[in-house]
């Protein structure tokens, strides 16, 4: 899930957008390396965690921003970049 659509939202590192608020800070860092189009083994050498880490943020953001997979998270990121 790597391109260059997500990458100028990861690169901002916007993750403002609604339901956002409801991300711990870490929950934040995660999500951008994801819609990054970062592995959990990528994202978790970038910050320091095991990748097991990664996935129970993964798992929890998911649950917080009701999304069903990966591709829902990047889709819910990148609609504020469309205005919605």
């Amino acid at each position: 899930m790597t391109g260059s659509v997500s990458q100028s939202t990861a690169q901002r590192g916007d993750v403002n957008f609604p339901g956002s608020e409801r991300l711990t800070p870490r929950e934040r860092e995660v999500l951008k390396l994801i819609v990054a189009g970062a592995s959990n083994k990528e994202t978790g050498r970038k910050l320091g965690i095991s990748p097991r880490t990664i996935e129970v943020h993964r798992a929890r953001i998911m649950a917080k921003l009701g999304a069903r997979n990966a591709a829902d998270l990047v889709r819910i990121v990148l609609s504020q970049d469309r205005g919605g």
